[in-house]
Parts: structure tokens; C-alpha cells; sequence
């Protein structure tokens, strides 16, 4: 924790990424599932006023394309990565128990507008990239791309299953309805093309989509896809063939940039922050509460073990 901070930032978006433990393929060929999490996401996004540009739910991991203007990453990643666990537990009968994600979710920060843009697509395209099928309107799970060139807003049901469960045990009687809000999943148009009109927005995204495919079919060549009857067949909870994979300790990258001086600036901005963080870290834990953190980053917590001497 002290030498990978968590940072918020109001003004930088970031691409985050969640995978189940042991890469198993849990999020596939279920769609009560697959309407909880996307129902989960509106209620979230709604609550802590997300901007979202992409989410993908592709069969072991979750990825998401956001800015978050009230500094509260953590709190929806969180709530969401909590929901969608337990939706897991609910929705899919051969799910054995125990956590569902292998670790802690990444979040990197987006420099600038072309590298929203650029996560937006690798987003939406991660079923061709991976090599699962040649166009994503193969893929039989859900794609976010329409939704969010075309600025449609969807509307999902939502259960409050505790407050459900708890009223149940007075009134087994009681509706499920009663405890079911609409929440609505909305994408917001990425930054830099605010004066198209939502025709021509969906036109040239549609056409940045192709080229972008070519690009990955041709870098592929010989290598065929999966296919969408064979991803019918997959069973959830089984493991895939090849998978990416990283260690806690691995590194990763912690800003994200296309244009390698902005990348540097960013950089040095993290690492700056991380290094001051470190250093209030090692002070606050040391005996020093009013140690001042540096904006953006959460204090460690503080450990104690019980007093087991005698207290006379």
C-alpha cells in the first residue's frame, strides 16, 4: 500500500481492470448475469456520478473506461466489484464460493483525449483481440459499442436483496418489486467530438471500428477465432486455454499516454505524489496523526493486536 498509492484524481480518466481468481470464466453464457452487472454499473455510475466511456465484461475480467469528477474511484469499484461477486454466487448454480477476483482491481490514468479514445476501443474490441471473434457484433456477450456511439440510455432492474431478505424474515409475503429501483446506463460520448451530431459521432466511430479491426486481424493473419458457436459452449466457471496472467509483484503501469512526453509528465506527477505519500506513510505510522497526505490518497490503515498481559 505505501509504494503503490490509490490516487484519485478529478480530472484524469483512468482504465481499470478486475479478473476473477484463477482466470476462471464466470462471466459467460448466463444472462440474468449479465443483466445484474450491467444494472449494477447504472446504479453505481448513477450514485457517484461516473462519466463512462466503455465497459466490457468478457469472460474472466471486467474492464472499464471512466473519469470520476467527485474523487471517488475507490468507493465504485468498491460497491461494483462487490455487486458483481455476489451476483456470481446468485446467477451461476456451479459457483463453488468463496472470492471471486484474484486480487485488488488496476487503474491506470489517461493522459489525454486521444487515450481515452484509444482505451475506449481497446475496450470495446476486446473480444477481437483476443481472438475470440473477427467482428464484435459476433460476440455473444455484451458490447458497449453501440450503446455509447449512439448515446442510447438502458434501463435495468436493480433488487436491494439485502433490505429484501431482511423484510422477508417478518413478511414472507412480501414483493420482490417493492425492492426493485430502475437505474439507467448512460455512456458519455468521448471528449473532443461534443459538435458532431450524433449521426455523424456513430459514422466515424463505426468507421475508426473497422479500421481498428483490420489492424488486429492483419497483425493475427493465420491465427482464426474461436467463433461464436464455440463460445456458446463454454461452460462457466471453466478455465480458458491461454489467458494473461500477473503476479502480485509484477509491474504494471500506473499512467497511460500515447504521446511519450506527456507520458513522462505523467509520470513524474504519479511517481511525485507516490514518493511524498510514501513518506506521510512512514510518519503517520510512526506515531504522527496529523501527518498531512498529499490530495487524492488515503491514509494506511492502522494495526493492533490485543493486549494478552496481565491487567492487575
Amino acid at each position: 500500500m505505501g509504494y503503490h498509492p490509490r490516487i484519485e484524481c478529478t480530472k484524469l480518466a483512468s482504465f481499470q481492470t478486475t479478473r476473477a481468481r484463477n482466470s476462471e470464466l464466470w462471466f459467460v453464457n448466463n444472462a440474468d448475469l449479465e443483466q445484474a452487472i450491467l444494472g449494477y454499473a447504472a446504479r453505481y455510475m448513477t450514485r457517484y456520478q461516473v462519466i463512462m466511456y466503455a465497459l466490457a465484461i468478457e469472460g474472466n475480467h471486467a474492464h472499464l473506461t471512466c473519469r470520476f469528477p467527485k474523487g471517488n474511484r475507490s468507493q465504485f469499484m468498491r460497491d461494483f466489484n462487490s455487486s458483481v461477486a455476489r451476483a456470481v454466487a446468485r446467477f451461476q448454480q456451479n459457483y463453488p464460493g468463496g472470492r471471486l477476483w484474484a486480487r485488488r482491481y488496476s487503474s491506470e490514468f489517461l493522459g489525454a483525449n486521444e487515450d481515452i479514445e484509444e482505451y475506449f476501443f481497446y475496450t470495446v474490441l476486446q473480444p477481437v483481440n483476443d481472438g475470440l471473434v473477427d467482428d464484435i457484433r459476433d460476440y455473444p456477450g455484451y458490447n458497449c459499442f453501440e450503446d455509447a456511439v449512439m448515446g442510447r440510455e438502458k434501463k435495468y432492474k436493480v433488487i436491494n436483496w439485502k433490505k429484501y431478505n431482511d423484510a422477508k424474515r417478518w413478511d414472507p409475503e412480501i414483493s420482490l418489486d417493492d425492492f426493485t429501483e430502475i437505474c439507467t446506463l448512460k455512456f458519455t460520448r468521448l471528449p473532443g467530438y461534443e459538435k458532431l451530431s450524433q449521426t455523424d459521432y456513430a459514422s466515424l466511430m463505426r468507421k475508426k471500428l473497422q479500421e481498428r479491426t483490420a489492424k488486429i486481424l492483419e497483425a493475427r493473419k493465420q491465427s482464426g477465432s474461436v467463433g461464436t458457436k464455440r463460445l456458446r459452449r463454454v461452460m462457466p466457471g471453466s478455465r480458458p486455454k491461454r489467458t494473461k496472467t500477473s503476479g502480485r509483484t509484477d509491474h504494471r503501469p500506473r499512467v497511460l499516454a500515447k504521446n511519450p512526453k506527456r507520458h513522462a509528465k505523467l509520470s513524474s506527477w504519479y511517481f511525485s505524489v507516490q514518493f511524498r505519500y510514501r513518506d506521510c506513510s512512514k510518519r503517520y505510522r510512526e506515531g504522527h496523526p496529523d501527518v498531512r497526505f498529499p490530495k487524492g490518497t488515503y491514509k494506511p490503515p492502522l494495526f493492533t493486536t490485543a493486549f494478552t498481559g496481565s491487567v492487575l
